[in-house]
Parts: C-alpha cells; structure tokens; sequence
C-alpha cells in the first residue's frame, strides 16, 4: 500500500458566526455546537440557514490510529500527510491541534494541506475550518464582493456555503505525485502522460506506468526521473485502440509508480487514473467529430442541483441511474451549467458514456480581480478534470453575465485573449467563448451556438422561422459595432433581421463553426405528490423560494389552493390531472422545435433547457426529484441520431372526406447503413390505411424528402384523435427509428341545426363564411338572434342591456370601444401572459361546449394559428366557476386570465373570446366548431345541436 487514505466526512461541530465575533479560542464557549454532514452546504441542512451568507465554523475531532490500514500495520516509510478539501465555498482557513495551516480561496475546487508538524500521530486530533461565505453585502465582506467572484447559479437560486465536497487525511511518501494528466492521441494510437511531483527527486526514481486496457489487459513501461527533476512527459503506445464514445465508454486505466532505485525497487507512491481513447474536434463543412466521425449533439442543460444537498451530488449509483435516464431519453450529452461539480459526476458521466459540455461559473462584475479569479479558476478546473474522456466542450461565458459583449471593446477584448489562453492551455477540446441569448454574442468561438425560447402552440410560426433564420448562420450572432442608442434600439426592435452590420473588430469568424441550439425548452409541471413523496410528506421547502422572479409566476407555494380557487377541477379533475396534461404539453412542444431543428443540416446539435426541474423552474425532463415526466418513454423516439420529420404541415384538423397530406423528412446522422432502407407508415384507428417509401439512400449528415403521405380522411361519427406511425427500417428490417404524428379528425355537422340568425356588422368575409355554413344573416339586430362583432361599441353595449346577445371575437389589441366595468383586454405580448420563457398553458372547458374537440381540455396543436394574442382580464376567482370557458395560466399557476367569458349585462348576455377564429371559419374545423357551439350556447340551442353530425 502506498497511500492510506482516512475519510473525515461524516458528522461535524458547527458554529454559527453571523456578527464575526467567534475566534478559534472563543469556539469552546461559544455555546454547544449545530451538528452538520460533510459534505454538504450548510443551506441545504438547516432550515432557517436557506438564504444565510456569512461566517460559520466546523470542527472534527479524530484520532489518526484509529483508521482500519493502520491498526493493520501498513505504515508507510518516510511518510508525510496531507489534507485535502475537495471544495469549500468560498473562503477556507484551516487549523489543525490549534495552528494554522493554510488558507483558500474559491468554491469549485480541490486543495490541500501538508500537516506534518501539525498532526498528533497519538491521540486527539482537532480540525477546525472557518468559512467566509459572501453575500451581497460588500460591508462585511469588501475583499470577497459577490459581483466579483466566480459563483454560477447561487445568484438564481440562492446561496450555497460551506464544505460540499468531501474531506480526507491521505498519507503519503514524502515525494509523491501530485498530477497525473493522460492526453489520448487516437489518430497515433498513442497517450501522453504529463506527471508531477511535490518537490524535484533528490534520488534517481523509477516511474511504472501500468495501463489496463478495457478488456483487462495490462502492459508494463519503464522510466527514469532523473535527480533534480519535479516532471515527467512521455507517451505510450495504445496500439488498436479501443475508443470511447456514448455507445461503447471504453475506460483504460493507468497506474503511474514511483520506485526506489535499488535492487528491491520498491513502490514509494503510487497514483492511478481512468482515461479514454477520444478525440473532438470540428470539421471545415461545419461538423462536430468525435473520434474522426459525424456527432448530432443531442442535450440537455444540467444545473446539477440534487434535491437534498443542493450542490452536493447523491451516490454514485444514483448518478449513474440519472445518467441512464437521460440516455434512455435519446440523450448523448449534458451541459453542466455554471458549475464546476465534484468530479464523481464527471466520473459517472465517464462509466456511463455521456458526453459533457461544462462551464465557468459566472460572476456578475469583470473588475481586475474578476478576472483574475476567473483566470484561476479555470486554470484549476482544466487541471483538475483533464482526463475526464465525457468533457468535450468547455464554456467562458453564458449569455454575457458579467461582461457587456454588446457595448464595451474592452471586455470582448478580455473574451478573446481568455478564450486563447484556454485553447492553449487545452487544445484537445472545443471552446465556446460566450454562449449567446438575445442581445449579446460571440465575439470568439469553436461553435457558433444561441439561445432561444417560445411558447407553443402558439408562437410556432415564430420559433420555425427564428430556427430557419439561425441555420443560415446571420451575422447577428457574432458582435456588431455599436453606433449609438437609436441604432440600438433598431436592433432590439428586430433582432433577427439579415440587415447586414459592421463587425466589432475584436471577433473572429471561421465562417465554418458548428452551429447549435444551445438552449430552449417548455415548462412541464411536476406531480406534487411525487415531490411530497420524497420530502416526508410535506411540501418541498424549496415551493417558498421564487416568488421575486418574473412577477412571482414561478412562485409554486399556494398551487394547490390556486388550482381550487379557479375552479381548474372544472378541465382537469385533479392538480394531477393537469400537471399531467403540462407535461404532454412540455413534450408535444419539445418535439416540434426538435423536429424543426432537424430540418436543417447546417445545425448539428441541440440543447434542451432543461434536464431536472431545479427547484421552481419547472422545464426538466425529469423532475427535481427525477421522477421521470409523462412523455419518459417517448421523447427517446426523437432523440437520435436519425430523426423523421413530419415537416411543413400547417394544420393538424382535417374534416372528413378531406384530403390529408403529411411531407416527410429523414434526417441522418448515425453510422447506420441506411442504403436500402424504407420508410412504413400507418394510422392508428385505421389499419387498412398505410403505405411505405423506399429507395430512400439518404446521405449522411443530410435531410432527405422521403415524399408525401397522403390518404382521404374516413368518414366519422364523432371526433377523434389518431396518430401518424412513421418507422424507418435497414435494408435487414431492423426497426432504425420510429416517430409519430399527432391528427385531429372532425365530421361535418348537419346543417338543418344552425337555425340561429346572425348579424355581423362590417365583417362581410366572416358573414359570407357563416353563410355558407347555412346560417341566416340579417343586418338588421332586431331580428338577429346573435350579433357577431369584432368591436364592442357603446352601441352594442346597449343593444346586450335590453336583452340581446352579442358574441365579441375580441382578436386585436383595439377591439374595446366601450365601458364595461372591470372586465377589459389586454395584449399578451410584453407580459408574463406571452409565455415564452416561462411556459403558459391555455385550456378550454369542455361542459357545456367544445365537447367535440377531443384535446383533452388541452389548447394544442389542434388550434395552431387560432392561439390568442389578446386575454381577458378584470375576472375575480368566482367568475371562473361559471363564466369563464378558457383560459390561461403561467408557471405555477399564476396569472390566470381568461380567453373566453361571458358577462350578463342588463337582460342580455355577452360571450367575449379572444381565439383567432374569424378568418378561420370554414376552413378550420376546430375553428368553425369554436364559433358554431359559442353560436349555439348564446341562442340555447347547444344541447339540441351536440353530438350531431351528417
């Protein structure tokens, strides 16, 4: 044995110091002691401790003799020992038996302490560590401000302090290793192997380095380290090598010793790592290349938060069973975002054969010392991971936090000079120098990458036009120069135009950088029963955390009261019910902005936002918890690396007897022989309809138009929903992969039932629609039993008073021209209503009308292009227990306003919706049946009308 290692986590002292008035002497009395874990931030274990930042002591007592090897009798000659912290937020000093030992500085990685002098070989040994974690007070603490320091997601989700990683004593020979990097060189079927020691060898020493390869082969090489010398490089041959990838994570293993330089060549220290035989690089036609072949980056963002030590990761096996979530999820790669994590889960990530793309934490304020300890502190995250084969991708800087990328020439200058040094200090890897949102950008990077976010349904058109624009690679993803506050302004009000702009002069476009969609994503509501199962039966302690972001919508707190108070039992029977239908929704989301992201060749990957729900922000594909969301078993379907792609269709509802037309696309990224493959479809209700495509020969890394599937829809006795089977099969039958295709399909109602007479004053397109659907139009009010207006006036304010009936298609912002109490209009886009970050949900009642639009209470893709713009506001909670027939809400059910209503004004009555429906009529069946059950339910002739059909 060359190392013995004791572990010093488990239950410490902990001391609260929130007026820094404890010193090490004054501890004793201090009073007794908290009783805190290592490892874990002190935030996630003590309830009243959730927002503190400050000063906090810990102590362990321990014996060294007490350690099992030890009692053995495995000493180790000439030793020295060590103790090492894996990471301490944010500023550590530490005592041993009463004396200093050292001091760090940093949150995100390793240090340690040679104690020697300082440790009690018998007896009772007394650690003390004092933490200065900063907050936002700069009083307390001016050489640590928070804007200055790196510290990732804390600024979003609350601080974390304390010793999250864990903690060891380590006895050592007295010359040892402190570094062992392994650089695999595929192409050579080589690695190189750069080793440290502590101190220069006072004695020739001889150097074993032992590989393992995967099949648990080993071979021998031998070395020398010269007197006077503290490194060593050289390389070993790995002839065939086995590679590692996400399909086979082939680990090698290598052991390096240290051996004394006599005839007995004893082991003085040894140290062992798992590297794999892996290369990433980028090709001149704009491809990511793992291992000199095609990769389709296929991701999800992982804020690496853990539902009960927050920072601190679970086990191992529970890593590794996340990690198999996520590929059971069609998954390749995680982002691990602002956080440098304890490296067991880039270990995992390793076993498992999950590809990693990890990032500096962010500060908030690029001072000299932000860039210094930004310098440092990914100096000490390439140094510490190096040969982790899942890291793939190292991020600078994520949507321009602490830099302003758009305006200030000196911090894009500051960008490119780190992001050189880091592609010095590390070219075996990609780079992105400023992963880029809305209004900031690259200035320098290895993949021209971006961030968006839409509501769908009902911003689809938007986000396939933002994704067309964004595969054309536009030149507003790199900085331009800023003119001035008008020019400025020109921009945000279209940032997405091809309007050609000067270049800032401190970017650097290749022109031939991959391109990928770095995040976007939909909210999808966990099952609270599922969070109360974990946390003992209470509601998560993390559901009072929110409420400052986004005028409160992500507040969970209070959802099961609000689900009550408007009367939500009325769509979905049980909250369950509907976080379920949130989570269809999530999906039916991801898979559009999938499938039109695959449209394009030019992009090559995607990140989703996000894969756990973290705390409030509820867009995982797994809960926080990670329970696997509804949609756990499909969405695979459109993760990998060959998608089909129902493409360019516009409407989902088709009348019977109509024509129903689906294009479809193949695009193909795997190394899959797809020469003679074939592509089968069917529906599901109908058998008998099914046809295939073949001679396809798609060609890798393209999209190919495998054709049209076309069929006539059947006749129906009521509406249905039937889905599109799309199988991809190699030329030996095996199924390749699958999708599907959500249709509506809707029967023609009789025409005898529309005995209603409607007026339709100024609206001569929408009239002559409804004529044709066999209603009777009049101009005259006094003989219409319904009014149909695009503006409610004072007019027809009086003419509802005495008795009339008005349906007011309420579509634009302008549509209100008369006094109606509290009840009014409001535009969506600009609000929290717009839905786009956080996801908005719209349903519709199904009680007494819209009973023949089988979505499930669901505003889906059966009303793309009808989705309202306008909302209706100025309802209190009763009024959704009758008169409000759909509605919206946002994040945790919040902002719930309603998008159709009706208000008894006088002897009259008047439905108000602000659906896009009246150039719809006709055409669209969820549209006309919209407008002819709203009809209907004004003359009472709804009941008579349901369930009818020719």
């Amino acid at each position: 044995m060359t190392r013995i290692r004791i572990s010093l986590d488990g239950s410490w002292d902990f001391f609260l110091d929130p007026y820094q008035r404890l010193e090490l002497q004054t501890l004793e009395s201090a009073g007794p002691p908290l009783n805190i874990w290592v490892p874990g931030p002190w935030q996630a274990q003590f309830d009243d401790l959730r927002d503190y930042s400050g000063v906090a002591w810990y102590r362990r007592r321990f014996e060294l003799m007490n350690a099992d090897s030890l009692q053995k009798g495995e000493i180790i000659p000439d030793p020295t020992y060590v103790l090492h912290f894996g990471a301490v937020d944010y500023y550590a000093s530490v005592w041993l038996n009463g004396r200093l030992i050292g001091e760090h500085e940093g949150g995100y990685l390793p240090f340690e302490f040679i104690l020697d002098d300082a440790l009690h070989l018998t007896g009772l040994n007394e650690l003390v560590v004092r933490v200065i974690d900063p907050g936002n007070d700069a009083d307390f603490f001016p050489q640590f401000t928070f804007a200055e320091i790196p510290h990732g997601k804390q600024s979003w989700y609350g601080p974390l302090g304390g010793i999250w990683q864990s903690v060891y004593l380590e006895m050592r020979h007295a010359v040892h290793i402190t570094r062992l990097h392994i650089t695999p060189q595929v192409a050579d079927e080589k690695a190189r192997v750069s080793l440290k020691l502590n101190q220069p060898a006072e004695r020739r020493i001889g150097l074993l380095l032992t590989v393992t390869n995967p099949l648990g082969q080993k071979d021998d090489h031998r070395f020398v380290i010269d007197v006077g010398e503290q490194q060593f490089e050289g390389e070993l041959s790995i002839p065939n090598p086995l590679l590692w990838d996400p399909q086979n994570p082939q680990l090698y293993q290598l052991e390096a010793a240290l051996l004394s330089n006599d005839d007995k060549g004893l082991v003085l220290d040894s140290l062992s790592s798992h590297f794999g035989m892996r290369s990433i690089s980028t090709s001149p036609d704009g491809h990511l290349m793992l291992n000199g072949r095609i990769l389709y980056l296929r991701g999800a963002l992982d804020q690496d938060y853990y539902p009960d030590m927050l920072y601190t990761p679970f086990s191992d096996a529970e890593l590794e069973d996340q990690f198999a979530k996520a590929k059971h999820m069609g998954l390749n790669c995680l982002r691990t975002h602002l956080k440098i994590t304890d490296p067991r889960y880039y270990d995992a990530a390793d076993r498992v054969g999950l590809l990693i793309w990890t990032e500096l934490p962010n500060w908030q304020n690029l001072t000299d010392a932000a860039k210094r300890r930004a310098r440092e502190t990914l100096t000490g995250m390439v140094e510490r991971d190096w040969n982790h084969p899942s890291i793939i991708i190292w991020t600078l800087i994520n949507e321009g936090w602490g830099v302003d990328l758009a305006v200030n020439a000196e911090h894009r200058a500051w960008l490119a000079e780190i992001y050189s040094y880091l592609k010095e200090l590390d070219p075996y890897r990609l780079v992105v120098g400023n992963s880029p949102c809305f209004t900031n950008f690259h200035v320098v990077t290895d993949i021209e990458d971006f961030h968006d976010y839409h509501a769908l349904p009902d911003h689809y058109r938007q986000w396939q036009g933002w994704v067309q624009t964004f595969a054309s690679r536009p030149s507003w993803m790199f900085t331009h120069v800023y003119e001035n506050l008008e020019t400025w302004r020109e921009f945000i009000r279209d940032p997405w135009s091809l309007i050609p702009r000067t270049p800032a002069p401190e970017i650097h476009r290749r022109g031939k950088e991959p391109v990928v969609i770095a995040e976007f994503g939909n909210w999808g509501l966990p099952d609270i029963n599922k969070l109360k199962e974990h946390y003992g039966g209470k509601e998560p302690w993390w559901f009072e955390t929110g409420i400052e972001w986004v005028n409160g919508v992500v507040y969970p707190h209070g959802i099961e009261q609000r689900f009550k108070v408007f009367h939500l039992d009325k769509v979905f029977p049980t909250l369950s019910d509907l976080t379920a239908a949130s989570q269809r929704m999530q999906f039916t989301a991801l898979k559009y902005e999938i499938e039109q992201i695959r449209r394009h060749p030019s992009i090559v990957g995607y990140i989703i936002t996000q894969f756990t729900d973290v705390y409030w922000e509820a867009n995982g594909l797994l809960d926080m918890c990670r329970n696997p969301k509804a949609f756990y078993d499909a969405i695979g379907q459109i993760n990998r690396a060959d998608a089909i792609i129902p493409a360019d269709w516009e409407c989902i509802a088709f009348w019977e007897d109509t024509r129903c037309e689906v294009r479809v696309m193949l695009s193909h990224f795997s190394e899959a022989d797809l020469s003679e493959c074939r592509l089968e479809w069917n529906l599901d209700l109908w058998p008998d309809i099914r046809g295939h495509f073949s001679g396809l020969k798609p060609q890798k890394a393209q999209v190919t138009h495998v054709g049209t599937v076309a069929f006539e829809v059947p006749k129906l006795n009521k509406s249905v929903r039937a889905r599109l089977e799309l199988r991809l099969l190699d030329g030996s039958g095996n199924v390749v992969t699958t999708n599907h295709h959500e249709l509506y399909f809707f029967p023609h109602r009789s025409r005898t039932l529309r005995t209603a007479i409607l007026s339709a004053p100024g609206l001569s397109e929408l009239a002559e629609r409804l004529r044709a659907l066999g209603y009777q139009i009049t101009e005259n009010l006094a003989t219409a039993n319904v009014v149909l207006a695009t503006r409610m006036t004072d007019e027809l304010r009086w003419y509802v008073q005495n008795g009339g009936n008005v349906l007011w298609l309420a579509e634009s912002g302008d549509s209100q021209h008369t006094y109606l109490g509290n009840l009014g209009i409001a535009q969506r886009q600009g609000r929290s209503w717009q839905g786009d970050w956080v996801s908005s949900m719209s349903w519709i009642r199904q009680d007494r009308m819209f009973k023949d639009i089988p979505t499930g209470g669901v505003v889906d893709f059966a009303f793309a292009d009808l989705t309202p713009e306008q909302v209706i506001v100025g309802l209190n909670p009763r009024d959704f227990a009758v008169d409000v027939h759909a509605g919206l809400f946002v994040g945790w059910l919040h902002h719930t306003v309603a998008l159709i209503a009706e208000r008894r004004i006088g002897n009259g009555r008047l439905l108000v919706s602000t659906f896009r429906l009246q150039k719809h009529v006709g055409n669209h069946p969820v549209a006309t049946l919209m407008i002819e059950d709203m009809i209907a339910y004004l003359t009472g002739s709804l009941d008579k009308k349901q369930d009818i059909s020719t």
